[in-house]
Formats: C-alpha cells, structure tokens, sequence
C-alpha cells in the first residue's frame, strides 16, 4: 500500500492537473484500504496480548485535540457543528498515541453516522478520582437491539452508506480493548433510531504529582 500511495505523490508531481479525478479515486480507496489493514492488525494483537501501552501523563484535552484533527476532513465535508467543553486541568497516565486513536475513532463514527449539518458534542469531566468522557451526536443513533453488541468484533448496523467510507466493524471493539488496557470502560446509549448516540469513557485520573 505504500509504494501505491508515493506513486500517486509522484504522479501528482510530474502529471500536474493529469488524470486529477482518477488519481483521487486511487488515493482515497487506497488510504481507506490502509485503514481497513490497521484495524485488523490492532485486532490481532490486542488478541494475542501484543499491544503495549507507553505510559505518561497525558492532557484528555490535548489527546482529544488531536483526535479532532484526524476527524475533521469528515467534519468539514458534512458541514457538522463541533461543540467541546474539555477543561485543560484532566490527565491520565496513558499512552497518548492509542488515547488519540480511540478519541478519533469516536469522533469519526459520529461524523460519518450523523446527517449532514449535524452536531457533535466532547465532554469531559473529573469525578472521584475518575476522568468521564462523553462523545455525543444528534445522528442515526443506535437500534435497542444491537446496543449490547456494539463492541463486538464485525457487528455493524445495516447501513446505505456508501461502503468505501464503512469498515469492518472492527472500531468499537478496538476502543473497548484500548480503554480496558489503561484500567477504564467504555459504554453506549441511545434513545433508538434516530435520535442520536453517546459514547463514554471512563478512565482513572492521574495521581497529583508529588511535592
């Protein structure tokens, strides 16, 4: 998949306004079958207990920031309404690349099961030693009976979205797994369809820094 991906780079170099559309074609099926390749592989190592976390203090508020960036060409292209209210004060000891990639996750689902112009609302709060992390969206929400399998591996809705932005169903179990790792849960509501989703992540807070 990499030499595909630079040989589109450099063929955006040298063709100039050539074959512009197919070229865009290529790009983003291969980036998405990229992606499809990265959650099969996270699947297998969290299965064979590969997955290791490099431990820090991390910021919710900068992990969520970046989560954001990720998601965001999704956000623009549906012309959704970002709402946040993450204090800066929240840390956890964790490792801030896989907090990244479940933040992202979230983020995502919600933009690509949200109609456009939609909102998407973060959250975040401290709570008896526990940091509470909602993910909430005015979107398709979810069926009563597939919200208790909605973090198993390959369960996914019947959906007429196009495929190429569906995946494998794989997203939310890779968050259930990521969060368990760093000692947190992770859950789903819905009133039912239509009316909407919310995610939440509960994770411990980091102990206060010792004098």
């Amino acid at each position: 998949l990499a030499p595909i991906l630079t040989a589109l780079e450099l063929m955006r170099l040298r063709a100039g306004e050539m074959l512009t559309r197919e070229r865009t074609i290529i790009e983003r099926q291969t980036l998405h079958l990229a992606s499809l390749v990265d959650d099969l592989l996270d699947v297998s190592r969290i299965a064979r207990g590969m997955v290791q976390l490099k431990r820090e203090r991390v910021r919710i508020a900068d992990a969520i920031a970046k989560a954001i960036e990720t998601a965001s060409p999704l956000f623009e292209q549906h012309r959704h309404e970002l709402v946040t209210h993450v204090p800066r004060d929240l840390t956890v000891e964790g490792d801030p690349g896989r907090l990244v990639q479940v933040f992202a996750n979230l983020l995502t689902n919600a933009a690509k099961y949200t109609d456009p112009s939609g909102r998407v609302t973060v959250s975040a709060e401290g709570h008896d030693g526990e940091i509470v992390i909602t993910v909430t969206d005015t979107g398709r929400g979810i069926a009563a009976d597939m919200l208790p399998h909605v973090f198993e591996l390959f369960v996914q809705e019947r959906q007429n979205l196009d495929r190429s932005r569906g995946g494998l169903g794989l997203g939310l179990s890779i968050v259930k797994s990521l969060i368990e790792l760093h000692g947190g849960s992770v859950s789903a509501h819905s009133d039912g369809v239509g009316r909407g989703s919310r995610f939440t992540i509960v994770l411990p807070a980091a102990r206060a820094a010792e004098p």
